[in-house]
């Protein structure tokens, strides 16, 4: 314990990263962090990580469904019973200790009854696990949670594991759960590395794919969209709901409850009459925005971004301070364009009597400027790649080329290097250029003073600013 802190993983690995800098959930292993992983919240994203994930979902519940329907309890047992409590995330709510319930081997039989006695089973209502929660009775968000991640398991092991190499973080052979193998559709055994608080081994999880409640949960479908169309309903049917006050017809949401009291089954009739409402509901949902602050006591994205601009006057330029600064540089990025660009992973180190590290970002991006990057199809930056450089000479031909050279048709043909300053900014900005105009890549270059630039406007809450100063940058490159 740290100062009688209890410390989270950022802090028992000595990191110095807030929340707002890190792409995972910054967990402790002495309680939970009251998220869950959400399924819809993957399935709406549109990066290759993502992409990957929803698969393994979709084909998991796809051989649970199919074993139900054709009356093979015995496969959908084999299929549920390695659905174990994920205590490794540390996520969701428990009295005491962390995670005290989830879906477990005694509780597959209650599971596969609850889906099978369910109305959306019987009409083939049910056809995605994002949509339990929705339809099944005893089903909620620390359930859907802890399924999606016991399914989705293997692919957080990597992410941990690429998150480590990142920040340097030993990991220990462990011997955990099964793996859901969508190959086979079936569980394997593995044994994986992982990092470990004192005993206990830790599985990371990005926080782009948690929220505080499910993205679809049925109380907030039966408040807003199933309650607003009984009360229209109501009023075009004239009934005997409908009170006239001041000249104007009104139906009370209150007495549509009263009437049509919520159940799992009432959802699930409502939404095969009419399916409209279902899709109402799912594209509002789809605009919720990745989270942010997940703790109540984190500092705020602004407050950080403040935190993070003094930080660069504070590292020297040299190969000593090199780790330093490409910490910072992560931590600067996250900060600056989470949820646009996330999963961060290091490439490689390379060794000449200098050490540079490159980075590289999944391109999530729903729109902006990152946005346009990944949809121009001249560069088609599913990756952002980020080559920092902490030495104090001028950029060289060498050090583009490096960037270039990584450039391919699946990642892209996009990054950023990073430097200190740049003393001949001319010769430089000619050669980017020179390489944009030939179409071998689109590099922009980001200095302390640009970095600090747009972590200070952030910090101000003038984010145009940010996408005003790589709008500009681009253009220079391509003019």
């Amino acid at each position: 314990m740290l100062g009688g802190k209890v410390p989270r993983f950022s802090d028992f690995f000595g990191l110095g990263l807030s929340q707002a800098q890190l792409d995972f959930v910054d967990v402790s292993n002495e309680y939970d962090t009251p998220v869950y992983v959400d399924p819809y919240a993957i399935e709406v994203q549109d990066d290759e990580w993502a992409g990957t994930a929803s698969d393994y979902i979709r084909i998991f519940f796809n051989e649970v469904l199919e074993a139900l329907t054709s009356g093979d309890k015995e496969r959908a047992r084999n299929l549920m019973a390695n659905l174990r409590e994920p205590a490794e995330t540390f996520l969701g709510v428990s009295n005491m200790e962390p995670k005290g319930r989830g879906v477990g081997s005694h509780q597959a039989n209650q599971l596969i009854n609850a889906i099978l006695g369910s109305k959306a089973f019987s009409t083939k209502l049910l056809t995605d696990l994002s949509e339990m929660a929705l339809y099944v009775e005893g089903i909620d968000r620390d359930k859907i949670s802890d399924l999606t991640t016991n399914v989705i398991r293997e692919l957080l092991v990597d992410y941990t594991q690429s998150q480590c190499e990142l920040y340097d973080i030993e990991t220990r052979p462990y011997n955990g759960p099964p793996l859901w193998d969508a190959s086979r559709r079936n569980w394997r055994s593995k044994h994986v590395n992982l990092p470990y608080i004192e005993n206990d081994a830790v599985i990371l999880v990005p926080k782009y794919i948690v929220r505080r409640k499910l993205s679809l949960n049925s109380q907030d479908f039966y408040n807003k969209q199933i309650t607003d169309f009984l009360v229209s309903e109501n009023i075009k049917a004239n009934s005997s709901l409908v009170q006239t006050i001041k000249g104007r017809q009104k139906v009370y949401k209150k007495d549509i409850h009263t009437q049509h009291p919520k159940s799992k089954n009432l959802i699930a009739d409502m939404v095969g009459a009419h399916p409209d409402l279902l899709e109402m509901y799912k594209e509002v949902a789809k605009k919720y925005r990745s989270m942010v602050v997940i703790g109540d006591d984190d500092p705020t994205v602004t407050a950080v971004c403040g935190d993070l601009a003094s930080l660069f006057e504070r590292i020297p330029a040299g190969a000593k301070t090199a780790s330093d600064y490409h910490r910072l540089i992560v931590g600067s990025f996250t900060a600056l364009f989470y949820p646009s660009l996330i999963l961060p992973r290091k490439e490689w180190e390379i060794h000449d009597g200098r050490k540079r590290i490159d980075i590289a970002f999944m391109n999530s991006a729903d729109g902006g400027f990152f946005g346009q990057r990944r949809d121009d199809r001249t560069m088609n930056a599913n990756m952002v790649l980020v080559e920092c450089k902490n030495y104090t000479d001028d950029l060289a031909n060498e050090e583009v080329d490096q960037l270039l050279g990584r450039f391919d048709e699946n990642i892209g043909k996009f990054g950023f290097i990073t430097c200190r300053s740049v003393d001949n900014l001319g010769r430089l900005e000619a050669r980017l250029r020179d390489a944009a105009v030939r179409k071998q890549g689109y590099i922009i270059c980001l200095t302390d003073e640009d970095m600090k630039a747009m972590l200070i406007a952030k910090s101000q809450l003038r984010d145009e600013e940010v996408d005003l100063l790589l709008y500009a940058k681009f253009r220079d490159l391509i003019s």
